[in-house]
């Protein structure tokens, strides 16, 4: 067998993976402007649009991705490679270390299953690839550290086995950041998920383990602080920390890829006024629901549909369009952290946890519908006769962190729907004198009738205290809860995180785990094998989205005086320029030509919190919609503007 390793394939490629008080403007030349930024739509990609000589160019994600998998299909086509002597490719994309490619050919088609053996049988991962004469064969869940054993078998028409073999693949070992991550605290019965992901917050590097334990699975690519999210074809969408947009409060991740578990980028979005919390697909396969931000003097209080197939915005809606102002006290007032779209009747269940409630809202008309929540919280509001009315005695939740709708009859009752939650129960932010300083944080199954206006409290599984982020889940098939508890106050023998599987019926804890760090969300791992398995085809359209845009300005001259690089810098990606900096440190950027000339303003962010002031991180700004002409770039920096030394050129 013959293994060949990455480098040897001559793939010369580099991944962009990781990202690397006002003063009056009294300089004539830059006179304040009124703000009238536009929107720049993204679509397609746009390779040799804007080049610089003085500026550093990267590939983006999906084209790397690309150049990596059409050098495995030709090697694959080849020819050279066989059952007996195959191509063995550890960590084919570079970012996902425990994953791998098997590649040879077969003169008899046939189907091939594949099983990364576990240390138990419970921990095997397996799946089938279907019939094919050139195998490209996705491996998943290999241990770290480790010679691990590979069956592959060759399967006929009605799953008759024609040949089997072993191979051996040597993985590296686990970055420090992974190590001892995750912990058994009990178990007493196989766990519902056979792998199951942990991401955001503390843990930057998205992973997965198994019921033992034991990473089987991660990305060796920094995560935005909201990790990944799982869709429904079973691949990801994967918050990039390569650029940020500022807000009055922290910024926030303005691009996501979609890709799947070998690391691969099929595309790349941006959102214009940033992305935090939640990105769910509206429908299987449709359009992104994506929780965004107004910053209009608030944050992290806008639900955003993108179109899946340009990225363009489709709606927004701001809380503010649902709610009087008598909570409207703060910046991050309403505080949005989950959105879930229901078809049968076009709504949308929102979990604004500022308000210690749930909401479901009309998509079509933004009429509010109901709200579920303690109706102490909005006595004397506009919104009181729509809180749903309490039916026996009901724990009432406080800053809860997810909502969802479990689309099952749990209860044999038509008129009734589930509504699973997890109460955080703390109130850090919104301060309430009825809260009852219970000290445990809950999963919570509610029956709602919509008809009646009523809402009754089935279920209550109780676990340590988790104070924000966290969520849950429920796998029908096992009749099991899951509790993923992100954020521990105070921490459990210095873990920060607690996992919780409970039997449904029962509420006893099955299984349980903690984690080393905070995290945001987990998931279960779903693999879809044939479509790891099958050729990667970003087609031309593979960036799309949008962004704040440059506006036509008066020209400028250039200022004296330059800034240096350790204050701001900038690379290009296609048609798009990254400019790095402290959060807020920039309020403007010219683009200032021969024949024309842009500006980005800022000021509608206003000066953000003390507590980032030293956090630096990149600003994406679209160029393709200049002029053609060569630009010189000046930044108004802490106040005074500077020139960069630094220039693009938009060509035709």
């Amino acid at each position: 067998m013959k293994k060949i390793w990455i480098c040897l394939l001559a793939l010369a490629l580099t991944f962009a993976f990781t990202a690397c008080g006002d003063k009056k403007e009294t300089d004539e030349n830059h006179v304040t402007q009124q703000e009238t930024q536009t929107t720049d739509v993204i679509s397609g990609s746009s390779l040799e649009a804007v080049t610089s000589q003085t500026i550093s160019a990267r590939e983006s994600m999906p084209a790397a991705s690309q150049s990596r998998d059409d050098a495995y299909e030709k090697e694959l086509r080849s020819g050279k490679y066989t059952w007996e002597k195959p191509l063995i490719v550890t960590n084919p994309y570079g970012n996902s270390p425990l994953t791998a490619y098997i590649l040879f050919y077969t003169e008899d088609a046939c189907k091939v299953s594949v099983t990364v053996k576990g240390k138990t049988k419970k921990t095997d991962v397996a799946g089938t690839v279907g019939r094919a004469k050139y195998h490209r064969i996705p491996v998943v869940g290999l241990y770290p550290d480790a010679k691990n054993k590979v069956v592959l078998t060759c399967l006929d028409n009605q799953d008759k086995k024609l040949r089997s073999r072993t191979i051996q693949i040597q993985t590296g070992k686990l970055p420090d950041k992974l190590q001892d991550v995750i912990r058994v605290e009990k178990k007493t019965k196989t766990s519902a998920y056979g792998l199951t992901i942990i991401s955001g917050f503390s843990t930057k590097y998205p992973f997965a383990y198994d019921e033992d334990g034991n990473v089987r699975w991660y990305i060796y690519m920094t995560s935005g602080s909201y990790g990944v999210f799982p869709l429904s074809n079973k691949r990801l969408i994967f918050l990039s920390d390569l650029a940020y947009t500022p807000t009055e409060e922290k910024p926030h991740v303005t691009q996501m890829y979609e890709m799947d578990y070998l690391g691969r980028a099929y595309q790349s979005y941006y959102v214009k006024n940033g992305i935090h919390h939640e990105v769910i697909e509206k429908t299987p396969g449709g359009n992104l629901l994506v929780l965004s931000n107004s910053i209009d003097g608030h944050n992290e209080d806008v639900v955003t549909e993108i179109d899946r197939k340009t990225g363009n915005i489709v709606k927004s809606l701001d809380m503010r369009e649902l709610f009087d102002d008598t909570y409207q006290d703060m910046v991050d007032w309403a505080h949005l952290n989950t959105a879930s779209y229901k078809k049968e009747d076009n709504s949308v269940l929102l979990s604004p946890r500022n308000l210690h409630a749930g909401i479901k809202v009309d998509w079509k008309t933004n009429e509010l519908k109901w709200i579920l929540a303690n109706p102490k919280m909005f006595e004397g509001t506009e919104q009181k006769d729509k809180v749903l009315k309490p039916i026996g005695n009901i724990t009432w939740h406080y800053q809860p962190h997810s909502i969802y709708e479990i689309p099952y009859d749990l209860d044999n009752d038509p008129d009734t729907i589930h509504i699973m939650m997890y109460d955080n129960h703390w109130r850090g932010t919104r301060k309430v004198d009825f809260f009852d300083k219970n000290k445990e944080s809950y999963v919570t199954i509610y029956s709602v009738n919509e008809k009646e206006k009523t809402v009754k409290q089935e279920k209550l599984y109780p676990g340590v205290k988790s104070i924000i982020t966290s969520n849950s889940a429920y796998d029908r098939k096992n009749k099991r809860i899951f509790s993923f508890g992100g954020y521990l106050h105070p921490l459990i023998n210095g873990r920060q995180g607690m996992i919780y599987e409970f039997d449904y019926d029962s509420c006893a804890v099955l299984n349980q785990y903690s984690a080393k760090y905070y995290f945001y969300r987990g998931y279960e791992l779903n693999i879809d094998w044939n479509d790891l398995a099958a050729p990667l085809k970003i087609g031309d359209n593979y960036i799309k989205g949008t962004l704040q845009a440059p506006i036509p300005a008066k020209e400028k001259k250039q200022p004296a005086e330059t800034l240096g690089e350790d204050k701001v810098s900038f690379y290009l990606m296609e048609s798009v320029l990254y400019m790095t900096t402290n959060d807020h440190a920039v309020k403007k950027v010219q683009f200032i030509g021969k024949n024309n000339s842009y500006v980005m303003d800022y000021s509608s962010a206003g000066k953000g919190t003390k507590k980032y002031r030293k956090l630096k991180y990149s600003i994406a700004i679209p160029l393709a919609s200049l002029k053609p002409d060569t630009y010189e770039i000046a930044v108004n920096y802490q106040g005074k503007w500077y020139a960069t030394g630094k220039n693009v050129v938009k060509n035709n």
